[in-house]
């Protein structure tokens, strides 16, 4: 039967591996963000727009 011994201690990642999450999740939001924004302010003027035109008549 094999010896299993562990091989020791290991470099603890946990602290740049949360960060680089914390980092990418970040990014990510604020990606989401200004899509989704830039996409309701799009919408809005639209709809600004067609009110204007249907209900403001030049005179």
């Amino acid at each position: 039967m094999r010896n299993s011994q562990h091989p020791g201690r290991v470099e603890d990642y946990t602290d740049a591996f949360l960060g680089t999450v914390a980092v990418i999740l970040f990014m990510g939001f604020w990606v989401m963000s200004a899509v989704f924004g830039f996409i309701w302010v799009v919408l809005t003027t639209a709809l600004i727009d067609i009110v204007i035109k249907r209900f403001i008549r030049p005179r």
